[in-house]
């Protein structure tokens, strides 16, 4: 009974559940359900104590073989522990015996150096005596020695001090031609600065000199083209009048204005040498000789005006271009105008050499920039000279 009870399990429970509930099937075919309903409720209860039961079986088995685990475990730990300990406790029982040898032979040891301590004290009290001698013999030599080294330096510094006593007086006379020599220079570089300078404003004055002198000889072409259409254009007109007047036509003047004179006087010759021949129309009785001398005259006065009148200038008092200064006044403010140019070019190389040399960027820029000029915005376009305003 026992051993069936102990391997009695839930899942025996379920297989005679399952048994049971055949046989009870059996019955209620054979003897109805009316036979079985008291004896049902009554069997369900009893298996359902049984399954609790194999449970808390189970569990507690499965704790208790875990126990017994545990158990076995703890007793061979106990055994391995024990053996340990004997183990230790031999090992210890040999170190002992072992250090106390060891503690013998180093108290023998230690007998042994006391007394070659001893001996060695001893022996160093005789060397110090002997050492001691030595040194006060060496000390001697060596004090003799450094003595007579003494003497010599002494001698050589004696020499020293005066080689050094020439050097520095040719020092000083070397340095003070030295002064000399740089007062010298800085003369030098001060003439050679105010030369460049000078050096500087003459180029710059021939510069502009010669770019007055370009645009001049400019002018002078093309007036000269000027003239030259001016006179072929006279000569094909007085070529033209040649056959209708007896005047001889006159030389081409270089100038604009002499050629306009010369062109009207010609023209009012031919006029009036053409109204001194009476041209009277036919059948028409010719006048008295009397009005034709005052004709003729009047015709001569006008021809001397008009001849008084070449080489001359005629001016229109309101026009506003027309030229209000002589030569001798336009050279001097020429002049003037250099000088003023030249003052000018020294001032602002003398403003440069003051003003303040800045290292690095550029300082920053506050307010409106200015306008650059107009050569740098047009390479190409020359400024007007003054002698056109002139």
């Amino acid at each position: 009974m026992d051993d069936s009870l102990e391997s009695v399990t839930v899942v025996d429970v379920y297989d005679q559940a399952a048994g049971i509930g055949k046989e009870f099937e059996k019955l209620i075919e054979n003897y109805g359900v009316d036979a079985v309903t008291d004896l049902m409720p009554k069997v369900i209860k009893a298996l359902e104590q049984l399954e609790s039961l194999a449970g808390r079986y189970e569990k507690e088995s499965s704790e208790i073989s875990e126990l017994r685990y545990t158990i076995d475990k703890l007793e061979t730990e106990k055994q391995e522990r024990s053996q340990e300990r004997l183990r230790y406790e031999e090992e210890l029982l040999q170190i002992e015996d072992n250090w106390q040898r060891e503690t013998k032979d180093l108290l023998k040891a230690v007998s042994a150096l006391q007394e070659e301590n001893k001996r060695l004290q001893n022996r160093l009290v005789d060397t110090k005596q002997a050492v001691a001698e030595e040194v006060a013999a060496v000390t001697r030599e060596t004090e003799q020695k450094e003595i007579q080294v003494l003497t010599k330096l002494k001698e050589t510094v004696d020499k020293q001090r005066e080689e050094l006593r020439k050097y520095k007086t040719e020092v000083k006379h070397k340095s003070a031609d030295c002064d000399a020599l740089q007062s010298q220079l800085e003369q030098i570089v001060k003439v050679n600065s105010d030369l460049r300078r000078s050096n500087s404003i003459q180029r710059k004055q021939s510069h502009t000199l010669l770019e007055e002198k370009s645009e001049l000889e400019a002018q002078l072409a093309d007036k000269e083209q000027q003239i030259t259409k001016i006179t072929s254009l006279v000569r094909e007109q007085e070529e033209k009048q040649a056959p209708q007047t007896t005047a001889a036509p006159r030389p081409p003047h270089p100038s604009l204005e002499v050629e306009e004179d010369e062109t009207t006087l010609h023209n009012e010759v031919g006029a009036t040498h053409s109204t001194d021949i009476p041209q009277y129309p036919p059948g028409a009785p010719p006048g008295s000789e009397e009005e034709r001398a005052e004709e003729s005259g009047e015709n001569m006065k006008s021809i001397e005006q008009n001849m008084s009148m070449i080489g001359k200038m005629v001016i229109d008092m309101k026009d506003p271009d027309r030229p209000r200064f002589t030569m001798k006044e336009l050279k001097t403010v020429l002049m003037e105008r250099n000088e003023l140019k030249a003052k000018l070019i020294e001032v602002e190389e003398e403003l440069t050499a003051f003003r303040p040399k800045y290292q690095g960027e550029d300082l920053p820029v506050h307010g409106p920039i200015n306008r650059e000029p107009d050569e740098k915005v047009y390479p190409g376009h020359r400024k007007p000279s003054g002698i056109r305003k002139l």
